[in-house]
């Protein structure tokens, strides 16, 4: 648990609504199961997925937030790639219950692939990426709202060891677009980002595969 912990410190999302603000703004109206399934079967059928992020994240012992901004790569059905390019170099690449991870101190490997809490800690952006509504429904109790197009999508962990470390994941989007995702950890840390020029559809051919889910890609990955 303390390698996933480590993990979970730069993987950790928590997304603010598009317009900006320090927290998570939960949209009223009417919802129903057939809309949350809706929204999931369009996640499924989304592809690969490309964006720009810009995160921020508060710890509880320092006064600013840590800033980072890079790239995020999805590729179902279990393929996420996170190139950081600001303030310096890192990449973390999860597939198959293991994750890379490469940064100034080096290139570590961990297998999370026994661990279903490692698991869940680093795999929630993928999930919801593939629209797997089966698996968010064993891990966690979910409460949908929408309101036009805009729609909020809060996780609570069923596990009492998955909520020692996460107290609830929250994802904001508009459409079929994921604006963005919260995580808040029971210390009261959190971890803010935000997406930008999201584009879904992609199917990459094998070498762009290799390159673009590596922790050591070309300083121009598309």
């Amino acid at each position: 648990m303390r390698r996933a912990r480590s993990v979970l410190a730069i993987l950790l999302p928590i997304v603010w609504v598009l317009s900006g603000g320090d927290s998570l703004a939960s949209d009223t109206g009417g919802s129903a199961p057939t809309e949350l399934e809706a929204l999931m079967q369009g996640f499924a059928e989304s592809g690969g997925v490309r964006a720009r992020f810009q995160e921020s994240r508060y710890l509880s012992i320092l006064t600013d937030p840590i800033e980072t901004t890079g790239m995020l790569y999805f590729a179902p059905p279990d393929r996420l790639a996170r190139h950081t390019t600001s303030p310096g170099r890192s990449s973390i690449v999860i597939e198959a219950g293991r994750v890379s991870l490469r940064d100034e101190t080096g290139q570590r490997v961990f297998d999370f692939s026994t661990n279903e809490i490692a698991q869940a800690l680093v795999g929630n952006l993928m999930v919801v990426f593939r629209g797997d509504l089966k698996l968010l429904r064993e891990r966690y109790s979910i409460s949908f709202d929408s309101a036009a197009e805009r729609w909020t999508l809060d996780l609570e962990p069923r596990a009492r060891a998955l909520r020692s470390v996460i107290e609830r994941v929250q994802f904001v989007g508009k459409g079929r677009d994921l604006a963005a995702m919260e995580t808040r950890e029971p210390n009261g840390d959190r971890t803010i980002m935000k997406f930008s020029e999201i584009e879904i559809g992609f199917s990459w051919e094998p070498r762009d595969l290799d390159r673009i889910f590596s922790v050591d890609p070309p300083d121009t990955t598309p």
